[in-house]
This record gives structure tokens, sequence and C-alpha cells, in this order.
């Protein structure tokens, strides 16, 4: 009987020894399975809040993206904008402000009415000019002296329509007078008076709407030169 009882305890102890470890190793599994389960929660709130900072951050993106688009159309308004009122301005500084010719002519007329000349005796030249015509018709021609030295005499020239034109010739001396011989041009619609060294020499008066040519040649006669002048007569 005591041989029976004390197998059945050891049988008792090893089915409780057997239960024990069983229940350690349930432990430890539920241990490690819970250990998981709290690592993949927290893994899964980190991806969560990962995912939420991300969409923030792309919709932040997007938000500074649709700004700056609409930054650049603005500037890009602006820009055409600016180039219009700019090219609008060069349209009308085209028509307002003279150029070539037109401000030449402008500097001349503010240079006249500066120096006291009436603005009706101005607008009055303006209104009787016209396109200049070359005359082509007789030649009228004079001898004349020229002048050696520095200073030109009384003689040492001459002069058309009534002294309205008038030219005279000087030679520093008396040799090589076609080389040396200055000629001044001066008188009404001469423009000058005008200089030009050597003979022959030639300038054009305007006067009255029309071009008279005077040239000047040095004459068979030594000492003396010819001006001839080109009229308007038939």
């Amino acid at each position: 009987m005591s041989y029976g009882l004390g197998r059945h305890q050891d049988r008792g102890r090893r089915r409780r020894q057997t239960l024990v470890a069983a229940a350690k190793w349930v432990l430890i599994i539920f241990i490690f399975v819970g250990i998981g389960y709290q690592a993949h929660q927290a893994g899964t709130l980190l991806a969560q809040a990962d995912f939420r900072r991300a969409s923030a951050e792309l919709a932040q993106t997007q938000r500074r993206v649709a700004e700056l688009d609409a930054e650049r159309q603005r500037l890009r308004l602006e820009r055409d904008e600016a180039r219009a009122a700019q090219a609008q301005l060069q349209q009308r500084y085209d028509a307002n402000v003279p150029t070539g010719g037109l401000a030449e002519t402008l500097g001349l007329v503010r240079e006249r009415l500066a120096g006291g000349l009436a603005s009706e005796r101005v607008q009055q030249a303006i209104r009787d000019a016209e396109e200049t015509r070359r005359c082509a018709g007789s030649v009228v021609s004079r001898r004349f002296r020229i002048g050696v030295g520095t200073r030109a005499g009384e003689d040492d020239g001459t002069s058309f329509a009534e002294g309205l034109i008038a030219v005279t010739a000087l030679s520093p001396t008396a040799s090589d007078l076609a080389r040396q011989t200055a000629v001044t041009f001066s008188g009404l619609g001469s423009g000058g008076p005008v200089t030009v060294t050597g003979l022959p020499a030639s300038h054009v008066y305007v006067l009255n709407n029309r071009e008279l040519r005077l040239a000047i040649t040095e004459s068979p006669v030594r000492g003396f030169a010819v001006a001839s002048l080109t009229t308007c007569g038939g």
C-alpha cells in the first residue's frame, strides 16, 4: 500500500511540475506575444504619425506650390503690363519728340527765337519755304584780282546781285596760286562766310528757294581769278 501511494504521489508531483513548466512556457509565449503586439501597435502608431506628418508636409508643399504659381502668374501679368506701358511710352515719345532733320530744324528755330527774332518772322519764313530748284540759266562772269598777303583788299574780290553775293580770294604768296588761294564766299544765302582753299572752287547760294552756283577759276591773266555765277534767267 505504501509503495502504491508513493508512486501515486510521484506521478502527481511530476504532473504538477509538467503543468508548472507548461504554464511557464505559456506565460513566456504570452509575454513575447504581448511584446510583439505592443511593438506592432507602436510601429503602427509611429507609421500613422509619420503618414500624418508626411500628409501635412505634402499639403503644405502643395499650398506653397500653388502660392508660387499664383505669384508667377502675377509677375507675368505685371511684366506684360509693363511691356505694354513701355511700348505706349515709346510710341508717344517717337510721336512727340523730334529726331533727325526735324530736331535740327527746331533747334535752329529755338536759337533764332532765343536771339530775339520774332516768332511771326520765323512762321512767315516757314510758310514761304519751298523745295529749292537749281538755276540753269545764263552764266555771268567777272574777273577780279587775287590778293596776296594776310588780308584781302577791296579789289581782291567781286560781287553779284547788287552786293547780295560776294566772293574774295587771298593767297599767302604770289607763287602756286591754284593751290594756295583761299576763296571766301559770303553774302545773302551763302550760309557763311565759307572759305575753300584751292582753285577751282565753288559754292551754292540759296535765294528765294533758288540755288545759284558760283564757281571760281584761275584766270589766264596771272594774279587774277574768274567768278562765274549761274543765274535763273532764260
